[in-house]
């Protein structure tokens, strides 16, 4: 029998757990599925292999497919198709040691903008902060925005992005090179075991509920590979239900992930951040439901916000209209 061979782009993140608990398990073979799950080092990569059809689909960053679709960080566009979330939470913000003491020395009614702005007008900060997201157009963009807003922070003016890969986020903290990051796991743990930084929030506290992680393809390859991809999402949202099932299958796909293919780290690290929990909810939670029946209190602050980035919102009503389409439900 021949199966349907699909090439589907992963980063090394415990967040591509479902992806991979699909592979081990056989519900992508038993779904009639050939399925290569293939290791990129940035998402920009993933985003180019994947528009130029290298991929068929990919585990992308809920924001990207609307930065694509509206031709944002130089791309050419392209119409987008996100069937499926995979999960829901899961980043953090870790900060330096020594962010973390200027945090932690902050006196009633004092904030983290003011002080910031204090060291450089003294010289003691002279390029201010400067913190680290995994890209542009990402949910760690979007929560790092409302982590500085949140401290009298502001983003466009107290602050410098830097776009660093997950995989390098803990050593560009240990250089210096940056003074805190927002990155899924294992690297926040990475960089608290090392004694480097600290982590300070987390998607639970910035952005409850948020879709992180999403299975995502052109509009181009989605209607003409329609029950393909009905198949895949199938063994994807099986795989979701598996998860979250108990800690003992979370703890088996911990073992799966940490193999050189995929995160590459100790298991016991990724164990460690399927299993944590923030005030009693988990850290991550693998979902496997569709965007599209969200209501749009839930859809719309996503698109917004991405938009925001750009500081343009002069075509915001068609944006929206347009970026609602992308999130569909493939067994429709």
């Amino acid at each position: 029998m021949s199966r349907f061979l699909m090439n589907v782009g992963v980063l090394a993140l415990t967040d591509s757990a479902p992806l991979v608990a699909a592979q081990r398990l056989e519900f992508f073979h038993k779904a009639g599925l050939d399925v290569h799950l293939l290791k990129q080092t940035s998402w920009a990569t993933l985003r180019d292999k994947l528009i130029v059809g290298e991929l068929q689909v990919a585990q992308m960053l809920s924001p990207m497919p609307i930065a694509i679709q509206a031709g944002f960080g130089g791309c050419s566009k392209r119409l987008m198709k996100a069937p499926l979330v995979l999960n829901r939470g899961g980043n953090g913000i870790t900060v330096s040691t020594r962010l973390k003491s200027i945090l932690d020395s902050l006196g009633p009614g004092e904030t983290l903008g003011g002080r910031v702005r204090a060291l450089r007008l003294s010289g003691e900060m002279p390029e201010g902060l400067t913190l680290g997201t995994v890209f542009p157009f990402s949910m760690h963009t979007l929560l790092l925005r409302r982590w500085m807003r949140s401290h009298d922070l502001d983003p466009e003016v107290d602050v410098r992005l830097r776009v660093v890969p997950p995989v390098r986020t803990v050593e560009a903290l240990r250089s210096g090179l940056i003074d805190g990051f927002c990155v899924g796991e294992p690297y926040n743990s990475m960089a608290e075991e090392q004694g480097i930084g600290a982590m300070v929030s987390s998607s639970l506290a910035l952005w409850p509920n948020a879709p992180e992680k999403i299975v995502g393809c052109t509009a181009d390859w989605a209607l003409l590979n329609h029950a393909p991809l009905q198949a895949f999402c199938g063994a994807v949202k099986q795989a979701c239900h598996w998860l979250e099932q108990d800690d003992d299958n979370r703890r088996r796909a911990a073992v799966w992930l940490s193999e050189a293919d995929y995160v590459n780290v100790p298991s016991t690290l990724i164990e460690r951040a399927l299993l944590a929990t923030v005030n009693g909810q988990p850290f991550v939670r693998f979902d496997g439901g569709v965007l599209s029946s969200a209501p749009e209190d839930q859809l719309d602050p996503l698109i917004v916000e991405t938009f925001a980035i750009r500081g343009d919102d002069s075509a915001l009503a068609d944006d929206l209209h347009a970026a609602r389409k992308i999130f569909y439900n493939a067994s429709e």
